[in-house]
């Protein structure tokens, strides 16, 4: 306890010289802390842009269509399989799809595209792609000719509301089909490459020009038909917990299925956002980690200076009788005192940043369409991140160990004689 009393007080011996280096860790501190607060902002801003947009937080199909995208591969006791996803509480709302691969044609060129037949009605409560619409209006059934495509494609193909276009695909057969649309709505994507490959059109329309269903199936709104179905969550990053409970709920005694239905998360049917999160916690503490290990060397230097300065006194605390353990003691509480005075403030002035941009945002108008091409909109609401508060704790104590080394290396190696004799 004494050597720590000591060593506060040989801190503020030269208080200004202590108060740069305690402002330098704060200021330290502060800008890690809200830098990974907006970059982790940043990234979930993205998440949850593309889990609106088009991902979905699960997603179910059938093992064929997963793995050959067959045109008949459509989902088995799909009417059972909604009525499980309506009585599941873990369950927000679901839509199903129907899609293929096609070529759209337009009066001055073509382009590939995916098409997914949809229920305008149970799509529009998935995703928001479906809501930004930026010209004209969204599909109104399940059943006409009417097309919904993105800004890009349409700006691609010079098209625009009520113009026509075909769409040529395969049906169940392999037979070569081509269909005539009218389009009637231009929507407004999480991003460019979303809006020049997806298109939207009535689903028991597409079912019908595929050959899944027939003239019947077409008036008969009870026929459901569909390649894969797409639900929310209450929480999407809870989401294996969800789907692993709706997996099994639906498959316990329905072995004979459990080979031809696939449950997958987001996280499986979007790698690359899977792998954004798994990585970022690392990516941000390493940032973290070269800020502090900047501060260190102005907290190596501070101290080398203190034991300069203090040669005579040193050498005098030796000859009295302070061994060698004592003396390394007071030189490694020193430094680390003297990271820790800065490191609340930084704490505090980080993390109350932090809670008022979360609010307001930051706007980046300049870097606004580099922003739209990552699905993510120019006013960023950076997040609060006190989960990385304690490993923060836990560098400085390191580094300042790591920075008290080498300085209480050389006081160990004063000779107590000829310090004594130090003007």
């Amino acid at each position: 306890m004494k050597i720590i009393i000591m060593a506060w007080r040989n801190i503020w011996r030269t208080p200004w010289r202590s108060l740069v280096v305690i402002g330098a860790m704060s200021l330290g501190v502060w800008s890690g802390i809200f830098m990974m607060g907006w970059i982790n902002g940043l990234n979930d801003q993205r998440t949850i842009s593309m889990l609106d947009d088009n991902v979905g937080h699960g997603r179910i199909c059938s093992k064929d269509f997963l793995e050959k995208s067959e045109v008949f591969s459509t989902i088995d006791n799909l009417e059972a399989l909604s009525n499980r996803l309506v009585a599941d509480s873990n369950i927000t709302t679901f839509s199903s799809r129907v899609i293929c691969n096609s070529m759209i044609q337009a009066g001055s060129g073509s382009a590939p595209v995916i098409v997914y037949g949809i229920n305008p009605n149970k799509e529009k409560k998935v995703f928001k792609s479906v809501q930004n619409i930026s010209s004209g209006v969204f599909l109104k059934g399940q059943v006409g000719d009417e097309i919904v495509l993105g800004e890009a494609l349409a700006r691609k193909l010079e098209i625009d509301i009520d113009d026509r276009v075909v769409l040529t695909f395969q049906d169940i057969n392999g037979d070569v089909r081509s269909a005539l649309f009218w389009l009637v709505g231009i929507y407004d994507g999480a991003s460019r490459l979303i809006e020049e490959s997806i298109i939207y059109v009535p689903s028991k329309t597409i079912s019908f020009q595929m050959g899944l269903i027939d003239s019947i199936g077409l008036s008969n709104e009870s026929q459901i038909i569909a390649h894969e179905i797409n639900y929310r969550v209450k929480n999407p990053y809870e989401i294996e917990k969800a789907n692993n409970a709706l997996e099994s709920s639906i498959l316990k005694n329905r072995r004979s299925e459990s080979q031809s239905i696939v449950f997958r998360t987001w996280k499986e049917v979007s790698p690359d956002l899977g792998v954004a999160d798994a990585i970022l916690a690392q990516s941000l503490l390493l940032f973290m980690m070269i800020i502090l290990l900047a501060m260190s060397f102005g907290i190596l230097n501070t101290m080398l200076m203190a034991i300069l300065e203090r040669t005579r006194e040193l050498g005098m605390l030796m000859a009295i009788g302070m061994n060698k353990r004592k003396i390394f003691n007071l030189i490694v509480s020193e430094t680390i005192l003297l990271s820790f005075v800065g490191l609340p403030f930084g704490l505090f002035l980080g993390h109350i940043s932090l809670l008022v941009t979360s609010k307001t945002g930051i706007t980046l108008e300049s870097v606004e369409q580099g922003l739209e091409q990552m699905g993510v909109e120019s006013t960023v609401y950076p997040s609060v991140v006190p989960e990385y508060y304690l490993p923060i704790v836990g560098l400085v104590l390191i580094l300042s160990f790591l920075s008290s080394i080498y300085p209480a290396i050389k006081a160990l190696k004063l000779n107590p004689i000829e310090s004594m004799r130090v003007l």
